[in-house]
């Protein structure tokens, strides 16, 4: 569960991380380095693809200047998986609503720009 988010910063399950994570169920995954910095590419989000959730979703950034390339939501869609991108403010809201539903969801959130 992610407790709070400002810019720079997340707090997840007590632990705060000041780099960009992903969230693979109970796992965190901190330090998430892109190829090509904002731009959200297959390689970059392959392990949530092998998650193999319900949803997908992506926190852009406090001003959603990461994007997420079309071959990326092409492939998840594919997939049978839903995504949901937004600025990683609502995008955490987004996730924590989702994961009290009980829905199985994995997320990538940029937390800066």
């Amino acid at each position: 569960m992610i407790q709070s988010y400002r810019f720079g910063q997340i707090q997840i399950n007590g632990k705060l991380y000041r780099d960009d994570v992903k969230l693979l169920g109970d796992r965190v995954v901190p330090d998430w380095w892109r190829a090509q910095g904002h731009l959200v590419r297959i390689e970059d989000v392959q392990d949530l693809l092998e998650a193999n959730p319900e949803i997908c979703v992506f926190g852009t950034g406090a001003s959603g200047m990461m994007q997420v390339s079309n071959t990326v939501k092409s492939e998840i869609e594919k997939r049978g998986i839903k995504v949901v991108i937004e600025p990683t403010e609502s995008a955490c809201h987004t996730y924590n609503r989702l994961l009290q539903e009980g829905k199985s969801v994995v997320a990538g959130f940029h937390l800066t720009c």
